[in-house]
């Protein structure tokens, strides 16, 4: 080993590496500069140690892939999160990414120099050591086409989102890209892994390129062993790998979902717990109450609540002015996707208090408290019970069910009134629909002959999305007549659970009001606010006032008249006592308050 060499290529890779940490790391105190100073000499004199005892260098063409690697690991979520975040956030640092990066240098150099020219042991070698340096590049490959799609660095919310969304969902996303994106990207992905394979096949096969010394055998072989346990360890507060930016995110994602799957045990457990009385048998019985769920929609691009040049929801705007609908014109969305908001929007966990999901109770608990027969069909994408919020919700219903989720047909909103269709109308019911409403790609979300708005042809974002409202507004005339015709509808209210603006790429963290506009309204029979009219009156003088669906648990509960510890009186729009305004309430998960849109038409 040449020390001299050594010497000065570790300190070249120290200084560089600690200078670029450095730079990327903004408001970090004395106490954390001069911690990392000394953190970072052994990462990068032990990254440059295996090459330096194979009499080579790290920054030889035999090294060259454990150097790639780990450099791109050191440098891509940190260059991505200061570029995305240097503006707005006052300290942050990701020195565990560049340790984790120098360290795995050494560990797949030292990989390459034990194990090379040992015949099968060496092939066995080459596909793991390839898969795990795929791994890690594609992870990069990965956060650099986040980055470029939509020009921030991956996030929780945006991990979160890719968890959440089902495996058709992914398809109708991927082939709305324009296919040369797809093949580059294709293309891309299988020659980095080609690439992988010939690079260490060719190095590998090499005979061994020096002898080592027993004692830098033995140094190697308790260095691998070493750093196999530090960078791999799965434990997230020990392992450096698991203390890497994009993968503590996704670690911290998971802890959640599997800390919203504590649901169904709590649920069972404390549901004996749940006390409810209410009045509303005083309606003729049965009876049906309705509560459908849309998707993405916007009020902003829907007539009915928005001076806007297409008649985009006609049946709804036919009847915005009878005394039997009420149209709340300041709804908004708590969060810009479904499952962090509707989590908050059907259970007592809200923006403003402290509450936790898996502890919460939700409107079917309600409803079946109240005596009713509970069904929630959907047509969103079904995964099992252990994975969303919202299926845990449903599937807590006495009947649940999603429309088939076949690649090859396209399952539109119309299919839930066929369930419906099949409901006994001789019992009350009260029936949740979740629709698909306008989830992107919009062009899929509506038959042909609904493509009322540019050309049927065309791909159009901004017609495909109002195409999509104006179907949305037919399911809504079809189930309301429907439900009134056959169920002694007594209310339905129609909600989203969060909204869109089709010409601006959806982002998975919080980008201003667009997407958070939505539309709210609330039926009521003749009958029903007949019986309860201080709750009708209510609901019409508040049809101007603003409101965030997070609160839609209490509004359930107050048009169903009821009176609980677990139902808190003025938080709902159904109520006298409803005390929220727009200086109060928020969004954003209580980040941002409503005083902030600017856009927002004042009452």
């Amino acid at each position: 080993m040449n020390l001299n060499s050594y010497l000065f290529t570790s300190l070249g890779l120290y200084l560089f590496s600690y200078i670029s940490y450095y730079l990327l790391s903004p408001g970090i105190g004395n106490k954390e500069k001069f911690l990392q100073m000394r953190r970072f000499l052994p990462c990068a004199f032990v990254a440059t140690l295996p090459a330096a005892l194979d009499n080579s260098s790290v920054f030889s063409k035999t090294f060259f892939l454990p150097l790639e690697t780990g450099l791109f690991w050191c440098f891509a979520f940190p260059i991505f999160y200061y570029v995305s975040k240097h503006k707005t956030a006052k300290f942050f640092t990701w020195h565990f990414d560049f340790a984790f990066g120098l360290y795995v240098v050494a560990w797949l150099s030292i990989l390459e120099i034990l194990f090379s020219g040992h015949g099968l042991m060496t092939y066995f070698l080459v596909i793991v050591v390839s898969l795990v340096e795929f791994f890690l590049l594609f992870i990069v490959l990965f956060e650099v086409f986040y980055y470029i799609t939509y020009k921030t660095v991956i996030s929780e919310n945006g991990i979160m989102a890719m968890l959440e969304t089902h495996f058709l969902e992914v398809k109708e996303y991927f082939t709305s890209l324009p296919k040369f994106l797809i093949l580059s990207a294709i293309l891309i992905t299988v020659g980095m892994l080609l690439y992988i394979f010939h690079f260490n096949f060719m190095v590998f096969a090499l005979p061994l390129r020096s002898k080592l010394t027993n004692s830098e055998f033995s140094l190697m072989l308790v260095l691998l062993c070493y750093l196999t346990f530090y960078l791999w360890r799965p434990v997230p507060e020990e392992g450096l790998f698991a203390r890497t930016g994009f993968i503590e995110l996704y670690i911290n994602v998971k802890d959640y979902i599997k800390s919203a799957g504590l649901y169904k045990e709590n649920h069972f457990m404390h549901l004996k717990d749940l006390s409810v009385s209410s009045d509303i048998n005083k309606l003729s019985n049965p009876h049906t109450m309705i509560l459908v769920i849309g998707e993405s929609a916007s009020s902003t691009l829907m007539s009915a609540f928005t001076s806007c040049e297409k008649n985009t929801t006609p049946w709804l705007k036919e009847h915005a002015g009878d005394d039997d609908f009420c149209l709340f014109s300041h709804a908004y969305s708590c969060w810009g996707q479904t499952v962090p908001s509707l989590e908050r929007a059907l259970t007592e966990f809200n923006q403003y208090n402290d509450k936790v999901f898996n502890k919460s109770f939700s409107i079917i608990d309600i409803a079946k408290k109240n005596g009713y027969t509970t069904w929630w069909y959907s047509n969103q994408g079904y995964m099992d019970s252990s994975s969303t919020p919202v299926t845990l919700i449903a599937k807590s219903a006495d009947i649940s069910h999603w429309t088939l989720q076949d690649a090859n047909v396209k399952q539109y909103d119309s299919a839930l009134l066929e369930y419906l269709k099949k409901i006994p109308t001789n019992q009350n019911n009260f029936i949740v629909l979740h629709l698909k409403g306008s989830h992107y790609n919009y062009k899929s979300r509506y038959p042909k002959k609904f493509a009322k708005f540019g050309n049927p042809a065309e791909y159009n974002l901004v017609d495909n999305y109002n195409n999509s409202i104006y179907y949305t507004d037919y399911i809504l005339q079809q189930i309301h007549q429907y439900a009134s015709e056959n169920m002694n509808l007594q209310s339905m209210v129609y909600f989203s659970d969060h909204g869109d603006v089709p010409d601006r790429r959806r982002q998975p963290d919080y980008s201003g009001f667009g997407g958070l506009r939505i539309p709210l309204f609330v039926y009521l029979s003749k009958e029903y606010s007949k019986t309860f009219s201080e709750t009708a009156r209510a609901l019409h003088d508040n049809k101007d006032k603003y409101f965030t669906n997070d609160l839609i648990y209490e509004l359930i509960c107050g048009i169903l008249q009821v009176k609980s510890q677990n139902y808190e009186l003025t938080n709902s729009i159904a109520t006298k006592e409803y005390k929220w305004t727009r200086e109060t309430l928020r969004t954003n998960l209580g980040k941002t308050p409503l005083t902030e849109d600017s856009k927002a038409k004042l009452p």
